[in-house]
């Protein structure tokens, strides 16, 4: 059992109307049905509370979604109120929620401020109308400006911006008119995720249907290198492969994510870790719900304990995907594996990494190519004590 700090996830499965492009564990629900998931929400916090044997100093806390700022804050407050009562959150360091444009109010700020919140995350996504549209967004370009004005209004609230990337039909000018459009609200994070097809939703339906084509590689590659040297002007430095901040304003929890940290989750289709053991929810809110009055037996989760293999490649590929890549011969001695010259001096040669006060980390030219150096390293480990590949 790993002995840091924990991290605490909270799972809002409501949202307004389902995006296009979402797979997450999100429904439109009525009240009774957000009521049901409070109630199986704070037994499952207990539950869970009542079994864990690691450190209960919690670091961070995230409410996620779906869209958290959907449900009223004494929803949120009954959350907070039983966490306290089993796990430590005296020296919470970062405490965020997510939001939506249509749904921040300055009412709602007051009440998350009162209750611990500091930072917001705001899933503004685009200000075009049409790709608005596209996305299944209930907003507005006016009102996602509506609520970047008000969030940028306060003064003990950090906040960052999301959008997408790699639309159909949109172009590299388009995507950084968005992105100039957020930046004139100065936040202090911005993350941009390029649009992925997941199966079941509705861009998967049409996408099968030949309706939705996406842009060509070469203009995918130009909307997220242009974005980044954009940021990079503005003086936010890219600390992920899709997430960028000033100094000092970088995502703990996310960080905590990449970097091995454990973390309970609560609600549908969350995902816990407790440093040997990944596990999910049940993924369907009525099997949630189900799950919670069965008294949350294990076998319902689906499980997944990581082998030496899998290790290996989770520490490879989060490490390559964060600026400051991975320690090696931290990683080395971890993974009882080494790695000849070879490989690196190949990836080197190519201007695609570098290897430099013991760590190693991706240059420009690498970025675009992070899953197929991370593929190669994986297949050149070779086991120290076995003298053969891992793989």
């Amino acid at each position: 059992m790993k002995k840091d700090a924990l991290q605490l996830y909270i799972h809002v499965p409501f949202c307004e109307r389902k995006c296009h492009y979402c797979d997450f564990a999100s429904w439109e629900s009525p009240a009774v049905t957000q009521r049901k998931w409070l109630d199986t929400a704070l037994a499952e916090i207990e539950h869970e509370g009542n079994r864990w044997t690691g450190d209960r100093k919690v670091r961070t806390i995230f409410f996620g979604g779906g869209t958290p700022s959907v449900v009223p804050g004494s929803y949120l407050e009954k959350i907070i109120e039983r966490l306290k009562e089993f796990f430590d959150l005296a020296a919470v360091e970062e405490m965020t929620l997510e939001a939506n444009p249509s749904s921040l109010t300055n009412d709602k700020l007051k009440v998350w401020r009162e209750l611990g919140f500091g930072r917001v995350s705001i899933g503004v996504q685009s200000f075009d109308p049409e790709e608005l549209k596209l996305l299944g967004r209930v907003h507005t370009p006016e009102g996602a400006e509506a609520a970047l004005e008000l969030l940028a209004s306060q003064q003990d609230f950090r906040f960052s911006g999301d959008l997408i990337f790699g639309l159909p039909g949109q172009t590299p000018e388009g995507f950084l008119k968005n992105l100039e459009r957020l930046l004139e609200y100065d936040p202090a994070h911005v993350s941009f995720y390029g649009l992925t097809i997941e199966k079941g939703t509705e861009f998967d339906r049409l996408h099968s249907q030949g309706k939705l084509v996406l842009p060509e590689g070469d203009i995918y590659q130009a909307m997220y290198s242009r974005g980044v040297a954009l940021l990079a002007e503005r003086g936010l430095q890219r600390y992920e492969v899709s997430n960028f901040a000033r100094s000092g304003q970088e995502s703990l929890h996310n960080q905590g994510y990449w970097n091995d940290a454990p973390y309970l989750a609560f609600g549908p289709g969350a995902h816990g870790y407790d440093g040997d053991r990944r596990w999910m929810n049940p993924h369907n809110l009525e099997d949630y719900l189900r799950w919670g009055e069965e008294g949350f037996p294990e076998a319902a989760r689906e499980w997944d304990v990581l082998d030496a293999e899998s290790r290996l490649a989770e520490s490879v590929s989060l490490g390559l995907r964060q600026a400051k890549g991975f320690e090696l011969a931290s990683l080395e001695t971890i993974h009882n594996v080494h790695w000849s010259d070879v490989v690196f001096v190949k990836w080197e040669n190519a201007q695609c990494l570098v290897r430099e006060h013991g760590r190693v980390r991706l240059l420009e030219r690498g970025w675009p190519l992070l899953d197929e150096i991370c593929v190669d390293l994986l297949a050149q480990a070779s086991q120290i004590s076995l003298g053969m590949k891992s793989r």
